[in-house]
């Protein structure tokens, strides 16, 4: 009777691993919806008005529940002398203004115990010239004795002008971004072995993969080294950790980012679809919902020939552009349609913190990396400003009042994301446009395990009907539909009406 019992609960597990579309059974994965957080300004748990890692702990509940997302992407954590933290002093420790080690393991243990995996950002372009491996190399320099550090960075008795600058009497260093932050010889063996051991120090501390920084500077203007060298990296990572999820960070045209998918990373932010002036903005003033779904399905199959298991990254905003809800004109309509066209999309998306809830912020960094927007009345946990910052979040509730508000952009987004649990195939699925002959509806069909998912988005402010037929859509119902404030999607015969600025989910 003990083995008839064990024999079926091992068939329980396989099949709650291989759920078909429609079921919202959790799949062993590494497909999430991801959600960015710049700890300084997300919460502060200890009242100095900086945000830490205890504050984001305190919050994962909201993440997991209030939002929906089952993913953190955390902007950098270790020891650095500004306020992004871009330039690491301590690659094995955290920014003791963001809390300690125990810290950061206790944030590991709640969010996998909430079933959220966390990535974290790993810098290896370049470190602080503040970090004793570049304090040792100039050192050795100045005094004409040897180090090992010196291997580490770039340098050179040339001058070659822009982005080298003089450290010594001869030596010039290479420094591609500022002169505080030299660029790392990713050729030396020695720091090959040290990135590695980096990498394999947080892996086994609990993270579940990296957000690699500027991987088109690794070797400035020279694509075939970087994808070399992540082609490296990613091969030794999955050798120690199978299931590690690695994402780049390639700010380049579609075409160079398809490139660097033969490298084997899992995904590649997709830039050319963010920001005021990427397609999906565009695609929103123009209600050109065909050009949209033609786009998603051309591009993935793209990438899916440099690597067949990529998983596309699409995101609206990041903590380097002018946040979304300045583009779409602080349009509430606008901001909840191109949530759901950003997220019911295939591979793992990325929502930057604030974004559930229209924050504001555009014009020097600072100003796009505000407090959370946690409370208008309750100043609880808000973090000051970075420093230097000349604009505050304005016009919006706060998170409290947005939770409680169904019409709200924080429920919007936890609906699209409730939505797309129940559906696998959408983030899981190979994605075809389907020809509606309507310029203004977004029609995808997304196949996954012999099922297929039918997505229409209605872009545009007016009813839309569809002709079944027309698509070749039969003996389908209407499994879900969002953004329907006003009315709701019907089918009458062959034909289906989709209201204004919806989205509708068939099966």
């Amino acid at each position: 009777m003990k083995k008839f019992i064990i024999v079926i609960l091992m068939l329980a597990f396989v099949l709650s691993s291989c759920s078909p579309a429609g079921d919202s059974t959790k799949i062993l994965d590494n497909y999430r919806n991801y959600y960015e957080i710049f700890v300084r300004s997300y919460y502060d748990s200890d009242g100095d008005l900086l945000g830490d890692l205890a504050g984001v702990t305190a919050k994962l509940d909201y993440i997991a529940a209030d939002l929906g997302a089952d993913g953190i992407w955390l902007m950098p954590v270790m020891p650095s002398p500004t306020y992004h933290k871009y330039d690491v002093t301590d690659y094995y420790s955290i920014d003791p203004a963001y809390g300690t080690l125990a810290d950061f393991d206790q944030l590991i243990a709640e969010a996998h115990d909430r079933e959220i995996k966390v990535i974290i950002d790993l810098v290896l372009n370049h470190t602080s010239n503040l970090h004793p491996w570049f304090a040792a190399a100039v050192d050795a320099l100045w005094a004409g004795t040897g180090s090992p550090y010196i291997d580490y960075y770039n340098f050179t008795t040339e001058d070659r002008g822009e982005g080298y600058s003089l450290i010594t009497d001869q030596y010039y260093y290479e420094c591609r971004f500022v002169t505080g932050m030299p660029d790392l010889n990713l050729d030396s063996a020695d720091l090959r072995s040290e990135i590695l051991k980096i990498a394999r120090f947080w892996l086994d501390r609990g993270v579940d993969g990296f957000r690699l920084d500027a991987v088109t500077s690794f070797y400035t203007g020279n694509s075939d080294r970087n994808i070399a060298f992540l082609a490296w990296f990613n091969d030794q990572v999955k050798a120690y950790r199978p299931d590690a999820y690695l994402i780049g960070e390639a700010w380049a045209d579609g075409g160079t980012i398809a490139g660097y998918y033969a490298s084997g990373i899992d995904s590649f932010f997709n830039f050319p679809y963010s920001s005021a002036t990427g397609y999906l903005a565009q695609v929103i003033v123009d209600q050109n919902g065909a050009g949209f779904a033609e786009s998603v399905a051309s591009w993935n199959k793209q990438i899916a020939a440099q690597n067949p298991a990529a998983q596309d990254a699409f995101f609206l905003s990041n903590h380097d552009q002018a946040r979304s809800a300045g583009f779409l004109m602080r349009s509430l309509q606008k901001e909840k349609l191109a949530a759901a066209l950003y997220l019911l999309t295939p591979g793992n998306p990325f929502i930057y913190y604030g974004e559930e809830l229209g924050m504001n912020g555009s014009g020097i960094d600072e100003n796009k990396r505000l407090p959370m927007y946690w409370s208008a009345a309750d100043r609880t946990g808000i973090t000051g400003a970075p420093p230097n910052a000349t604009q505050t979040v304005e016009g919006i509730a706060g998170a409290d009042v947005q939770a409680k508000d169904k019409s709200s952009l924080l429920n919007a987004y936890k609906n699209i994301l409730a939505v797309k649990g129940r559906h696998p195939g959408i983030a899981r699925g190979t994605p075809a446009s389907l020809d509606t002959g309507l310029r203004g509806i977004a029609g995808l069909a997304f196949t996954y395990l012999e099922s297929t998912v039918y997505v229409l988005h209605n872009l545009t402010a007016d009813s839309q009907q569809v002709d079944l037929d027309a698509v070749s859509l039969d003996k389908l119902k209407i499994a879900d539909y969002l953004l329907t404030e006003t009315g709701k999607p019907r089918i009458s015969g062959r034909t289906i009406t989709l209201p204004p600025m919806s989205t509708t989910i068939l099966r």
